[in-house]
């Protein structure tokens, strides 16, 4: 969540590519939600990475060309097929995907001989998505377990231009030399390693029935930064072990991520992203929200575009409401401590206060995770416990993100093996 590395002009830089993105979005998420496979029954999420802006230089800005691309992509509920959909939403051209493949993992960067099955559009292995738009895959039969990999290799053979990526993937992505390496069973032909994902946005899985999903939407608290690299221990993860694999938890945080504000770092904003991240997910029914705190900590770098707490009330409604029209369930979580984060200030904390205030008492969310709760020093409350924190003041580690995970009241969702379809009538689930 803090914006790590983040010099003035690459911020000053987001302000100016704010307009150009948020039109790209609206455009997308307008594509997305008219694709009849979004909402198709017997389809639900398992997986999903939230598209991020390409930084004006580095490799989100100069794409890849004749290369592979191998990801890995974490189930967090099963099925005997699975469609992957890709993400063209901030290229500035056509995204021309030669070839993609699926396998199961063995070894660092490597896949089970005989595993790789090929992934067809339209029943053919190539595809072309338009700027500002996503395509899902056709069927692939790929039995998925819960809680394990899927290997997705991507090939493209032209340069693809700026990328959407997701930047703080927490896996370790390989990286291809020159050539269609797709098949190759170990990472001896993949040299370079990013943590970072390129066009792959989301994994589905078909269902014997509507097990339904959950959305885990917000900045690097919900992303897992501070969380151990690879090991799928940020709070989305828990909670979905916690579910049984019965139910897909799709994470889509954002590191720097704000509620009201534009950023090259932190990408569209959550009032600009919410309908192509949440709405368009196959299978939602709940969502957990967990945003804000970036609009705290973006007055440090540019006091005079900081929205005002009431600024950010005013989003929190309209994204409960817009929760809401498409029958969503939502649930609220407070703002965690950060006093010891370099951005702090009093008058930030005071904003702090003012919103988690909002959000127990005056909020229309279906729920409240109280994370301020969970997390806070109970010694020093302004402060993260000590036992939760990852070092850098601001970020929970596993054992921070495990507790919030087990802070959630099942039975406040509306999904999931405690509720079997049945919506929770309980009208004031505070959790933690």
């Amino acid at each position: 969540m803090r914006i790590r590395g983040a010099a003035p002009l690459v911020l000053a830089l987001a302000a100016l590519l704010a307009p150009a993105a948020t039109a790209a979005h609206a455009t997308a998420a307008h594509a997305a939600a008219d694709r009849p496979e979004a909402s198709a029954a017997g389809w639900t999420g398992s997986w999903s990475a939230a598209p991020t802006v390409p930084f004006a230089a580095g490799i989100s800005a100069e794409g890849f060309e004749n290369r592979t691309i191998r990801q890995p992509l974490r189930a967090s509920t099963g099925g005997e097929q699975i469609r992957v959909r890709l993400s063209n939403v901030y290229g500035t051209g056509p995204l021309t995907v030669d070839a993609l493949s699926v396998a199961r993992p063995r070894g660092t960067g490597g896949i089970a001989p005989g595993s790789s099955t090929d992934v067809t559009f339209g029943g053919a292995a190539s595809v072309t998505v338009p700027a500002g738009e996503e395509v899902t895959s056709d069927p692939v039969a790929f039995a998925v377990r819960p809680d394990t990999d899927v290997i997705a290799s991507l090939y493209v053979a032209g340069p693809t231009g700026p990328t959407t990526w997701h930047r703080l993937a927490n896996r370790t992505v390989h990286l291809s030399e020159p050539g269609d390496h797709r098949e190759k069973v170990t990472a001896a032909q993949f040299p370079d390693t990013t943590t970072s994902f390129f066009f792959v946005s989301g994994l589905e899985v078909a269902t014997d029935g509507d097990p339904g999903s959950v959305v885990a939407f917000g900045d690097s608290l919900t992303d897992g930064v501070g969380s151990t690299l690879d090991a799928a221990r940020s709070y989305p993860s828990v909670l979905a072990r916690r579910l049984g694999g019965e139910v897909g938890v799709l994470n889509t945080g954002i590191g720097a991520n704000q509620v009201v504000n534009d950023t090259e770092y932190g990408s569209v904003g959550a009032l600009g992203r919410f309908d192509q991240d949440v709405l368009t997910q196959p299978g939602v029914r709940d969502v957990i929200w967990l945003e804000g705190l970036n609009d705290i900590l973006g007055a440090a770098y540019f006091p005079d575009e900081a929205p005002t707490a009431e600024e950010v009330i005013d989003a929190y409604r309209t994204i409960i409401d817009r929760a809401h029209d498409h029958g969503l369930r939502i649930i609220g979580a407070t703002l965690p401590p950060f006093r010891d984060a370099a951005e702090w200030t009093a008058e930030g904390e005071a904003m702090r206060q003012t919103l988690n205030a909002w959000i127990r008492d005056e909020s229309g969310f279906d729920g409240i995770l109280d994370a301020d709760v969970v997390w806070r020093d109970a010694a020093d409350p302004v402060r993260l416990n000590p036992a939760y924190a990852s070092g850098d003041g601001l970020h929970p580690n596993d054992a921070g993100y495990r507790a919030l995970a087990e802070a959630v009241d099942l039975s406040c969702l509306s999904t999931g093996p405690q509720v079997r379809g049945a919506l929770s009538e309980r009208e004031d689930c505070t959790l933690g």
